[in-house]
């Protein structure tokens, strides 16, 4: 059983507060496109892509994508959002989907990597965002995608009747478990799944005090703690 831990003043004070879109942000198309060459369909979605990516945009065009079935192209769409502005997104999503970090571009995609990603939206979909990480994390991990972006790639796989959906699965990476420790004294490990079933608790707590939902307590955590929310 976990103990309750207080909502931090500023998170409190944000979900009283009407809430706001998260700020978008530009990216830079040609590096995704260099790493992306050999898939039609990603480039499809590259070359369609706003100038700048925000949250709910890039949610509705992860949902697109999977709905009509090109699970490569939600993904990609999913990392561009999630490595931000940092550079380094397109080579290694590029690892992720050849499972080597030695000349990635040059090698072929694995079949395997789609087939384990849209199993993952099923899974999250059906059995719910702790289970979800489990499955992510333990049975059908794939090399080279850590729960950072995995989470990011179930939250928008999760959150079908909104972004701020009550049965999406919330984003965990390093910043906003170093956000937490520091500022609510909660200790995670984001490899552990035991630790991911914690935070979703705490986001639960502290939701259902003002009214919210996990996910709507995760991006006001991931925005104090990235400034992208």
């Amino acid at each position: 059983m976990f103990h309750t831990v207080p909502v931090p003043s500023r998170v409190g004070d944000l979900l009283l507060a009407d809430s706001k879109p998260q700020p978008s942000f530009p990216w830079r198309p040609m590096p995704w496109k260099e790493h992306m060459h050999d898939l039609p369909e990603v480039i499809d979605v590259l070359n369609r892509m706003p100038e700048r990516v925000d949250r709910d945009s890039t949610r509705e065009l992860v949902l697109a994508e999977l709905e009509a079935g090109h699970t490569l192209a939600a993904f990609i769409g999913a990392m561009v959002w999630g490595y931000g502005t940092t550079g380094y997104g397109p080579v290694r999503t590029r690892w992720i989907l050849t499972g080597i970090k030695t000349s990635p571009i040059t090698t072929p995609v694995l079949p395997s990597v789609s087939d384990r990603l849209s199993a993952g939206v099923e899974y999250v979909r059906k059995n719910g965002a702790v289970e979800g990480f489990r499955f992510m994390n333990i049975d059908n991990r794939i090399k080279h995608l850590g729960a950072a972006y995995f989470t990011k790639w179930l939250y928008f796989s999760s959150s079908l009747t909104s972004a701020d959906d009550a049965q999406a699965a919330p984003i965990l990476d390093a910043q906003v478990a170093k956000w937490l420790l520091v500022e609510a004294a909660l200790r995670l490990d984001t490899d552990e799944t035991a630790s991911y079933e914690k935070y979703v608790q705490v986001l639960n707590d502290w939701g259902h005090e003002y009214g919210r939902t996990a996910v709507q307590v995760e991006k006001i955590i991931f925005g104090l703690a990235t400034g992208r929310g």
